[in-house]
């Protein structure tokens, strides 16, 4: 057994932190966040494939450290790991593994000035280690710039060329998520095109950052349109200070592409069984569409923690059940679920169990069925459509039905009797019994 080189285990390492367009640009993004910047622009030419750049008004890079900056686990944001729980940790980024794994991916050039130093710009080797420096001429901040992006991995670089779009697409809706965010913060993306016929730069988003709040922010990233039926939702449980914005069940989406969800100010992905509450029961109401939702969850950093994946996307929040519970009732109440079914179950409404959440203290049943493990969904209230596609057509065809009198072929047609009335036949329609239809039949 032989015990791989740092080389060897650098190579393993980094190609897990960064294996999308969308994976980069959060990383430098984060960076220039934690560097209090006020205004960042990310330029794409060739969809990222050719370049990528990251620029802001950020503090800049201290001379001292431009040696480790691109080495692995070298970071400015901990000292050690009780600083993740700690109330003064309040940065984005802490693993010290972005820059390090971005030169292996591709070519990396850092350009930096701070307010006490002259601007420099760095080049890195694909191991991280400064290759060379050179003054350049540019205001307080930095510009990190990566050339050809996944050249090194021929498959993922093939993967990345092939779903192109689609991989800018997610790179703009994870810049509007940190515009929304970040209200404070100016975000503008530019994509650019050097040959072909739609060659040129276009503007694919551009924020003011002078919201006032992340509700406005919200209005200006996804449009007033999206947001005119949404309702508010402000709610505290416990250690937790939940506010955002849910649709209203007449104004739902055909998916779940509109669903943000901010941990202290950290775009996150969706926590499962929070999800899971919101969209079961706002599916009481409305089982043919998703809500548009943006929740920001708030509280002390020991109640969150994010060092679960390389990328701090999925979080674990701490007294999720006491989250839940309060967020249940508020949700039913805001939707109008219990009103509008005719269902009075009390202020508390239906319990979470209802939407198949089982208590995590709940501890194995005696069916040895583990903690957390769904429970079947109740049947739905009648209120809500349930229709089969055969029932649907069923009722469809009843509904266009000619009735003929008794006294006629079942064969007759509307010449042979003339002063025959078409009767529409719906479901549950007080219209539906022998004798109506017949004098219906024989009026006239």
């Amino acid at each position: 057994m032989n015990r791989l080189s740092n080389t060897v285990v650098h190579e393993i390492c980094t190609n897990q932190v960064v294996v999308t367009l969308q994976a980069c640009v959060k990383e430098l993004v984060e960076n220039s966040l934690d560097a209090k910047a006020t205004r960042i622009e990310v330029r794409l030419r060739d969809s990222g494939a050719e370049l990528l750049e990251v620029v802001d008004d950020g503090c800049g890079i201290a001379a001292e450290d431009f040696e480790k900056v691109a080495s692995r686990h070298a970071t400015s944001k901990i000292r050690q790991y009780n600083d993740l729980s700690s109330g003064d940790f309040s940065t984005f980024g802490f693993r010290g593994e972005a820059l390090s794994a971005i030169s292996a991916m591709g070519d990396l050039t850092i350009a930096t000035k701070t307010k006490a130093s002259a601007a420099s710009l760095l080049c890195y080797d694909r191991y991280g280690k400064l290759a060379s420096t050179s003054p350049i001429a540019r205001e307080v901040g930095t510009t990190v710039s990566v050339r050809e992006l996944f050249k090194r991995l021929p498959v993922r670089h093939k993967e990345f060329m092939r779903n192109a779009k689609s991989q800018v697409s997610a790179t703009l809706r994870l810049i509007q998520s940190y515009a929304i965010a970040q209200p404070q913060v100016r975000f503008s993306v530019i994509a650019e095109k050097l040959r072909g016929p739609s060659a040129g730069k276009a503007t694919l988003l551009c924020t003011s950052g002078t919201a006032s709040d992340w509700h406005q922010a919200a209005a200006a990233v996804l449009g007033d349109a999206a947001l005119s039926k949404t309702q508010k939702l402000n709610i505290s449980a416990g250690p937790w200070q939940v506010e955002g914005l849910i649709s209203s069940p007449v104004a739902g989406r055909r998916s779940r592409d509109a669903q943000l969800f901010f941990v202290n100010g950290r775009p996150i992905d969706a926590p499962k069984r929070v999800a899971k509450l919101i969209n079961d029961t706002y599916h009481q109401y409305n089982s043919r569409a998703w809500p548009l939702v943006i929740l920001s969850f708030t509280a002390p950093q020991g109640m969150v923690d994010v060092n679960v994946t390389p990328d701090k996307k999925q979080v674990f929040l701490h007294e999720e059940e006491q989250l839940l519970t309060e967020l249940q009732p508020a949700l039913t109440e805001l939707l109008g679920i219990s009103e509008v079914h005719g269902v009075h179950s009390g202020p508390s409404g239906p319990v979470l169990s209802h939407f198949g959440i089982r208590p995590s203290n709940a501890g194995s049943g005696d069916d040895g069925q583990a903690p957390n493990t769904p429970e079947p969904v109740r049947p739905q209230s009648p209120m809500v459509s349930r229709e089969t596609p055969e029932k649907s057509q069923f009722f469809g065809e009843m509904a266009m039905r000619t009735l003929v009198p008794d006294s006629q072929s079942s064969t007759s047609t509307a010449d042979d009797v003339p002063q025959m009335h078409v009767v529409e036949m719906h479901e549950g329609s007080q219209d539906a019994s022998p004798e109506r239809r017949r004098g219906h039949a024989a009026d006239g």
